[in-house]
């Protein structure tokens, strides 16, 4: 029996909307690589990734070839790329900037921070949040805070009763202040943390600012250095609140090879291009524990996690096989479908 592979897409959640990348209102924008740009044509180039892998093109070729066919049979897919066997592919498939939003894809990137902080010593992911903001309370707050857990945020449990502080489908002009730890500090928790999961852009604007807290730097600052520029990012801006801090859910704008690069850093346990940026331990607790990766399909191996309006990463641990797609509300349900079935 066929797989629902609508339902899937939703549990590692794929929807959400579409901008190209500016330092106009986005915050900052980085470059590390002047020859970055492509001109929107296909590319087909050595990864530069663990120099163990083999290469070796006619292995994987034939299913870029059919990812390809159903990017354009969508027709809203910007662009697409796969790294499998030491060899990265990357199709434009329609005209668009090099660099676009990956929405909630974003969130990964902030796991990824805090699990590099938890190699170091500098924090365990069970620690508690309330001594980190213990003095950015306010004087009523709900005493429920006091239990929730670094872990609590990065899996949407810390207790909120809805999904907030999304500035992708809010006018955050309309909210009640433009201190946005205070709007998420003062929140009320509707159910006792680690109870129940509640999606909620806010819990990964928590976990930005807990990397600020326990580094003294912002979250972009902090990633650059550990993880983007050792994956040799090209270029990258980030979505800022009127703090200047990163929001970390979501406003992420990086090209779609280079979102490639974090899902060759988990499948290759935690390296790229033979330096170690995460533990393998790091590895094995974000897919154990949900950390913003999800089962695809049933084969145990696959996980992805997705972005508002049809953006994607895609992991495969057992293939070594990574998929980023960019788009402008795709709907990846068959391209989902048919990694589910034939990455085994």
């Amino acid at each position: 029996m066929k797989a629902n592979w609508r339902k899937i897409a939703l549990a590692v959640a794929l929807f959400g909307g579409v901008a190209t990348a500016s330092n106009n209102g986005v915050g900052a924008v980085y470059g590390f690589d002047d020859n970055a740009e492509n001109g929107g044509a296909e590319v087909a180039t050595i990864s530069e990734v663990d120099e163990e892998m083999e290469t070796s093109d006619a292995a994987s070729k034939p299913m870029f070839e059919k990812l390809v066919e159903l990017a354009e049979k969508d027709g809203r897919v910007y662009a697409i790329c796969e790294v499998c066997d030491g060899v990265s592919r990357t199709k434009q498939v329609r005209p668009a900037s090099r660099s676009q939003n990956t929405y909630s894809v974003a969130k990964l990137f902030a796991v990824t921070a805090v699990m590099i902080l938890q190699d170091r010593g500098v924090l365990d992911v069970d620690d508690p949040v309330f001594p980190i903001f213990e003095a950015k309370f306010p004087e009523n707050f709900d005493p429920k805070w006091r239990d929730v857990k670094i872990s609590d945020v990065m899996t949407h449990r810390v207790g909120f009763g809805r999904g907030f502080l999304d500035i992708d489908a809010e006018n955050p002009n309309d909210w009640a202040s433009q201190d946005y730890l205070r709007l998420v500090l003062e929140r009320p928790l509707k159910y006792k943390p680690g109870e129940k999961s509640v999606y909620s852009d806010a819990a990964f604007y928590l976990v930005s600012r807990i990397v600020s807290e326990k580094t003294g730097e912002r979250l972009d600052d902090f990633l650059i250095r550990e993880a983007l520029a050792p994956m040799k990012f090209s270029e990258c801006a980030f979505a800022k609140c009127p703090q200047g801090f990163p929001m970390g859910a979501t406003g992420m704008y990086i090209s779609t090879e280079d979102m490639a690069k974090l899902g060759v850093t988990y499948v290759q346990r935690g390296v790229y291009d033979g330096k170690r940026i995460l533990s393998e331990a790091a590895v094995d607790e974000v897919l154990k524990r949900g950390f913003e990766l999800h089962p695809v399909g049933d084969s145990g191996f696959a996980f992805g996690k997705g972005g508002m309006r049809g953006q994607f990463l895609y992991i495969n641990m057992k293939t070594k096989r990574v998929v980023a797609v960019h788009s402008c509300d795709a709907n990846l349900d068959e391209i989902l479908g048919y990694l589910a079935e034939n990455d085994r």
